[in-house]
């Protein structure tokens, strides 16, 4: 099954309760957007829309990518944090309507530190919320886009592995919450599959960026404790837990792994039925720890 995110057309970022719009999407973004996913799906609205143009339009000829139009009705003056939000109330209905259509192939995708969700489509959910760190590599703004996909076909194997890895773990996490050492194993499969992508970029791309990943996890998925979280899981962190576990195996990986038990808005529409809800990511000029 195919893997997709949705994000707004433009460039919008969370900064605790302030919003920023960047313009379009940055081209590392966008690569890091193309390696990591199936699909892309770039939202916009009736009130604010945007053309695809340049490397987005090149990935919606290829069939990566395509545009939803989301219809928002409206009234008055706005000013730009007020537009912002109309795209994250376009965002996610597009996002209620893919997800609903095909539950776990579809999730939101945002930048900034928090993901913003209208409150009338949200609801207040009890999360796993699951970072890496400066992990991911990504190529260069200057990359061509055309070499990334030839990469990203020629090294499929590496990519889904990657992925199962990171399947695993989050299953792993939804099922067992509270035990961190039932974790060991699929955090080495994921530092293993981690580096073996970093060494065939390097060789392949020569500098590259580091992206890092926070992903909220849905906890009522799979019923855990009969489909009813316990509030008194938020909070917990096993991030230091983990470290002093894992002796020698996995030590790069863990000191960039945090996972967190949170309460956050999420989208409505994906509880319950999916594990994966949101995605937020950002992306450094930096080596990758050996």
């Amino acid at each position: 099954m195919d893997r997709g995110i949705i994000t707004p057309a433009m460039e919008i970022i969370s900064d605790g309760p302030s919003l920023s719009m960047n313009g379009g999407i940055p081209p590392e973004k966008l690569r890091y957007y193309s390696l990591y996913w199936d699909k892309i799906v770039v939202t916009d609205s009736n009130i604010f829309g945007t053309s695809l143009t340049g490397e987005i339009q090149t990935l919606v000829d290829v069939g990566i990518a395509k545009k939803e139009t989301a219809r928002i009705g409206f009234s008055g003056t706005f000013d730009g944090s007020d537009l912002a939000n109309l795209h994250f109330q376009g965002l996610a209905q597009v996002a209620t309507s893919l997800t609903s259509k095909n539950p776990g192939q579809w999730a939101i995708h945002q930048s900034g530190d928090q993901v913003i969700v209208p409150a009338n489509m949200s609801s207040e959910l009890v999360t796993a919320d699951f970072q890496l760190s400066r992990c991911l590599p990504v190529p260069k703004a200057d990359y061509p886009l055309d070499k990334l996909l030839e990469f990203k076909l020629k090294r499929s194997d590496e990519l889904l592995a990657l992925r199962a890895s990171l399947d695993e773990l989050y299953l792993e996490i939804t099922k067992s919450a509270d035990s961190p050492r039932s974790k060991i194993a699929q955090i080495q499969r994921l530092e293993g599959a981690i580096h073996d992508l970093d060494k065939i970029a390097q060789q392949t791309w020569g500098e590259r960026l580091l992206a890092s990943r926070k992903v909220s996890l849905d906890l009522n998925y799979g019923a855990l404790m009969n489909g009813a979280v316990s509030g008194g899981l938020v909070g917990t962190t096993f991030a230091n837990p983990l470290v002093g576990i894992i002796t020698g195996a996995a030590h790069s990986l863990v000191s960039s792994l945090k996972f967190e038990v949170s309460v956050s808005n999420q989208l409505s529409a994906p509880h319950g039925s999916q594990l994966d809800l949101s995605y937020l990511s950002s992306i450094k000029s930096e080596d990758i720890a050996k």
